[in-house]
């Protein structure tokens, strides 16, 4: 379906008195997966993916061990589920934790871990990951050789075992990277942290890329924070803001975007290098961004709002939030996991010494846990109404089929749809008071006029409106289908 959205294409009215609305998260209270083997003690974030196949759920992910120096790990578990709420630990003995291979650890050497299934590889490629590395991250643990820090891509048949595609790194740049397969624009979407001077300081962008078949594309810039963002951050309590990294959802329509909102608290660090301040410490928030042409900009609600808040989430993860690479669908729910932490990020209290607090999270899960947040599908955003408010909806070409709306109405309110000519004039049976109205939640409800759902046939050239009236009621998603 197509999620409705300012800006989108097919949307081409709408009255005054709709307003676009975020559709916030249910949280699970308690993590899906904390630390609970040497291998991951200190912590488990989802810096990384899950994926559903073979009727299995797959998780890698960021491992914290059990003896954690307190330097960034490029350790990556992987952890097997049925149900996608509890997590297994297979023994796979790849790769040395705490003196035993006896663990779940994959030999993929990568911070900051993304995964994806490779539809065009052959079945040594299967598995597709980005991620960044460096030659001392890897303390001869690994069966790979890396040149120098930067990020890297690497391909694999089962998941655990991989192959680096190249000694040297694809960019010379690092920390956090996200990639996800797009079926409709057949390639991988790509973003990647590079953080470089914007809106007057140093401060983490990131940049679009594009892989597919061996070849990827240039970076280019496209989501760079700037004075709003400041703005926001102060309004919140916190200083300035940039962006610690995004989590990716490709529709059918718009792509979707979960923000990392890195909001600073005082001091701001300075580096010698780059004769700059910058974010060093502060709490990490999720707002949803989308992008309405692949590769094109990236527009955010207005006024900015968050779509999950640390201070709103359970008591494990009110210091800072961090997503997977994307979400998963399941049933008629999508799931994102998310990495939640008791610490903001670069700060665990006044005069707190953060090697004794890690030690301490050692032996009470970790100082970050794998939680979940889902949604009813295609509801991440929509267009309200309290009082009769009017949307026209405009097929992309015109079919001959079916409007089906994803819709959920308060008590009393209703949804009704009119469909007309270019120029406005009704279509004779296909008028307002034609329609069924649609009351209550409906995820992917035909539209019928006088009990049919089937569109009228028009002369060629001619195009389709169709009038949406809205009254108590919220527009999440619409699609212009062809007859079963």
């Amino acid at each position: 379906m197509q999620l409705a959205c300012e800006g989108h294409e097919q949307i081409r009215a709408l009255s005054e008195g709709l307003r676009l609305v975020l559709n916030p998260p249910v949280v699970l209270e308690g993590a899906v997966l904390q630390g609970a083997s040497p291998p991951d003690a200190s912590g488990a974030s989802i810096y990384g993916s899950v994926m559903r196949e073979a009727g299995r759920f797959r998780m890698w992910y960021q491992a914290w061990p059990k003896d954690w120096d307190g330097e960034d790990v490029v350790a990556v578990a992987c952890a097997e589920s049925e149900d996608g709420l509890n997590w297994r630990r297979p023994d796979y003995g790849l790769i040395a934790s705490s003196g035993s291979k006896h663990n779940h650890l994959t030999d993929l050497p990568f911070h900051s871990p993304t995964i994806f299934v490779d539809p065009h590889a052959g079945p040594e490629a299967r598995y597709r990951a980005f991620g960044y590395t460096a030659p001392k991250k890897l303390r001869g643990l690994y069966p790979h050789q890396v040149n120098r820090p930067g990020y890297y891509t690497a391909h694999s048949a089962d998941g655990l075992h991989w192959q680096l595609d190249s000694t040297d790194p694809v960019w010379p740049y690092g920390d956090v990277i996200s990639a996800v397969w797009d079926p409709q624009a057949d390639c991988a979407r790509i973003a990647l942290k590079i953080s470089g001077r914007a809106a007057g300081m140093y401060r983490r962008r990131f940049y679009g890329s594009e892989w597919a078949r061996g070849q990827i594309s240039s970076p280019v810039s496209t989501l760079i924070p700037d004075e709003h963002d400041d703005t926001g951050a102060r309004a919140r309590g916190f200083h300035t803001a940039d962006y610690y990294g995004v989590g990716l959802m490709p529709t059918a329509g718009p792509t979707i975007g979960f923000l990392w909102n890195f909001r600073h608290q005082l001091p701001l660090g300075h580096s010698t290098a780059t004769l700059a301040y910058h974010g060093r410490s502060g709490t990490v928030d999720l707002s949803v961004v989308y992008q309405l042409e692949r590769g094109g900009r990236w527009f955010h609600l207005p006024g900015r709002p968050d779509w999950l808040r640390a201070l709103d989430a359970p008591s494990w993860a009110r210091g800072a939030l961090y997503t997977s690479s994307s979400p998963v669908e399941v049933g008629e729910e999508t799931w994102l996991y998310f990495t939640g932490t008791k610490d903001r990020h670069g700060w665990c209290g006044h005069e707190v010494d953060y090697n004794a607090y890690i030690r301490a999270a050692a032996a009470e899960g970790g100082f970050a846990r794998i939680g979940l947040a889902k949604w009813r599908r295609h509801r991440l955003m929509g267009y309200q109404a309290v009082l009769p408010e009017r949307l026209h909806l405009a097929p992309r070409p015109a079919v001959q089929g079916r409007l089906a709306l994803n819709v959920l109405t308060r008590s009393g309110g209703s949804v009704r749809v009119g469909l007309a000519k270019a120029d406005g004039q009704p279509l004779p049976g296909f008028e307002l008071d034609k329609c069924v109205p649609l009351a209550g939640d409906h995820l992917e409800t035909p539209v019928r006029w006088q009990g049919d759902p089937e569109l009228p046939r028009l002369v060629a050239g001619e195009e389709l409106v169709a009038q949406v009236e809205l009254q108590d009621a919220t527009l999440y998603a619409f699609d212009f289908t062809l007859s079963p």
